[in-house]
């Protein structure tokens, strides 16, 4: 694999499964050096086990402003930041009325995570690099009964991706929609959703981390990429 990514820094967030943990891995092989974030250190030293290149770990709450300044406060200079952190958000798919007040509070903790890091990490990115956030196609996709918390969390981060794009120039700011993907967060329901992928995406195939990674490293090298959506759904939008 080229080493295209040889002396930058890239802080990955929810790096220890999924998609970010493919993210980390990816951008090592390529030469980076790679900080691996996530709440728990015991599951970021099982990720990282056996990866390629410079890599550190991190353990810090996204959400915890404190936390995760210290969990930068060693590296003056930060490349390309990628957010791929997800909270339990299918656990409070229900009806308008059977939604709590703790439901709403905890359907925003990626939007909130996300705003954390990149308040503490904008002074320190390049001019030069790149900010990468992920959210889910229920931002524009209608989405099932009972799934207006995930639709109205997920809206937010396009528009807080276009306004930093602005705000942050030069520093390059893409999110990436994702559709159906094969991670733990859709492990119960691995088959179910697997056996309709195949059926009713045009793509025919369930997602996988590595065709989000792509899209992810994509954002990041490609001067001319800010501001926008990157949809990387197996056609899900129009299924």
């Amino acid at each position: 694999m080229e080493r295209d990514l040889e002396g930058q820094r890239v802080v990955v967030v929810g790096a220890s499964s999924g998609i970010g943990h493919t993210v980390a891995w990816e951008v090592a092989a390529r030469g980076a050096e790679v900080v691996m974030m996530s709440r728990s250190m015991e599951k970021l030293q099982r990720a990282s086990e056996g990866m390629p290149g410079h890599v550190r770990l991190r353990a810090a709450d996204m959400r915890d402003a404190v936390g995760v300044a210290n969990a930068l406060a060693d590296y003056d200079t930060i490349d390309h930041l990628v957010l791929t952190a997800v909270a339990d958000e299918l656990a409070r798919a229900k009806p308008l009325a059977d939604l709590t007040d703790e439901d709403v509070e905890r359907s925003f903790d990626k939007m909130r995570g996300y705003f954390t890091v990149v308040q503490a990490a904008a002074h320190r990115l390049s001019p030069t690099g790149s900010i990468v956030m992920m959210c889910g196609a229920a931002a524009v996709r209608p989405p099932a009964m009972g799934f207006s918390l995930l639709a109205a969390e997920g809206a937010s981060i396009p528009g807080f991706g276009k306004a930093l794009a602005r705000e942050l120039s030069p520093v390059r700011v893409t999110v990436v929609m994702a559709g159906l993907v094969d991670t733990p967060i859709n492990s119960a329901r691995r088959e179910q959703s697997a056996t309709w992928a195949e059926t009713s995406l045009p793509a025919r195939r369930f997602g996988q981390p590595e065709d989000l990674a792509d899209a992810i490293i994509f954002a990041m090298h490609n001067p001319y990429t800010t501001g926008g959506i990157l949809v990387v759904d197996g056609g899900l939008l129009i299924a």
